[in-house]
């Protein structure tokens, strides 16, 4: 599988440039909102990336399990979070549901609640990969390097590499 084109192709999506007004604005205010959303927007495409990977597929919106990459061949459904504290309560509840409906209609499958970061640099190197019971049905949670490991296999370190040259050589460019 060749992988720039992919990588450059999602790199390539336009991006919002405009945020949210807030009454209480100042130009600095204005400013890192403007950063945080480029920021958010490049996480996103960097999900992307992991959902064009191998055999796994982007589900985008509007899929009917409402959830984020699929392997139809590896049997592995997927809900994907930059971070473990990014769902709030009743968010992950429902991220839960979902993945618990699915596995509910398609036993055979692995379904993941993945966390591509941890709380630290060195738990996202290490990773984890748990069992949740939720609506009594099985989920396994992975986060960081396990995780990735999951969707890259043997080669996760020198993919990781060239995507994050990939991605630094398109940003330098680009500016």
């Amino acid at each position: 599988m060749q992988l720039t084109p992919i990588i450059l192709t999602i790199l390539s999506r336009p991006e919002r440039c405009e945020t949210t007004f807030d009454i209480l604005d100042t130009e600095r205010s204005w400013r890192n909102k403007l950063i945080a959303l480029g920021e958010r927007q490049r996480q996103m495409k960097t999900g992307a990336v992991l959902g064009n990977f191998d055999t796994f597929e982007d589900l985008k919106v509007g899929h009917p399990s409402g959830l984020d990459l699929i392997s139809y061949e590896r049997k592995i459904i997927i809900e994907l979070k930059n971070r473990t504290n990014t769902d709030n309560a009743s968010s992950r509840k429902s991220n839960l549901d979902k993945l618990a409906k699915y596995k509910t209609e398609h036993p055979d499958f692995l379904c993941v609640y993945g966390n591509i970061n941890s709380d630290t640099e060195q738990d996202t190197m290490r990773g984890s990969c748990k069992t949740i019971i939720h609506n009594e049905v099985e989920i396994k949670q992975y986060t960081g390097m396990q995780l990735l490991r999951l969707i890259m296999g043997d080669d996760t370190n020198s993919i990781i590499d060239f995507v994050r040259i990939t991605i630094d050589d398109y940003y330098e460019h680009r500016a």
